[in-house]
């Protein structure tokens, strides 16, 4: 369903390349990016296509707040560390869709971390999420239908706070 990725380590050794943007794990909020601090590295020719994020892209936090994700939906491209896998669909799919599922599955505590301490989601664990794979006119059906309630939600919301 996805191409998958995570980005580069930053480390003391890494001094090659050029100095390009990058999101941290401190930058994808559920359903947002936060880019008030954005930081830079040295990104390689070599490393771009690995690293980077174009419009579209799926993020998902290995740490902190487990599965938190977000679509990238700006019009230029960013890297990303390694810390942040990227989704990146293979095939025509509504990326909406499988972030609603993530959300969906996390609320459930169907997806967790492992680890002592600070827990992470490795790419292998990613990888056994199991994901419904409805045909595409019913995938923007049930985004519609999310957002459609969720717009509802949002109206009973200011209401109560007018």
């Amino acid at each position: 369903m996805f191409y998958h990725n995570t980005g580069k380590a930053l480390n003391s050794s890494n001094k090659e390349g050029v100095l390009r943007n990058y999101l941290t794990t401190s930058n994808v909020y559920w359903n947002q990016f936060d880019l008030s601090l954005v930081k830079q590295m040295p990104f390689r020719d070599n490393e771009l296509e690995k690293c980077t994020v174009q419009k579209g892209d799926l993020l998902v936090c290995e740490g902190g707040d487990v599965g938190r994700s977000a679509i990238w939906n700006f019009d230029y491209n960013i890297c990303i560390q390694n810390h942040i896998h990227r989704l990146r669909p293979k095939g025509d799919l509504n990326v909406s869709f499988y972030y609603y599922v993530l959300r969906f599955l996390k609320e459930h505590n169907r997806i967790g971390g492992k680890g002592i301490g600070l827990l992470g989601l490795s790419s292998n664990e990613l990888h056994k999420i199991g994901m419904p794979l409805p045909p595409r006119k019913e995938q923007d059906r049930i985004v519609l239908k999310i957002e459609e309630l969720f717009s509802v939600l949002d109206n009973i919301e200011n209401a109560l706070e007018a």
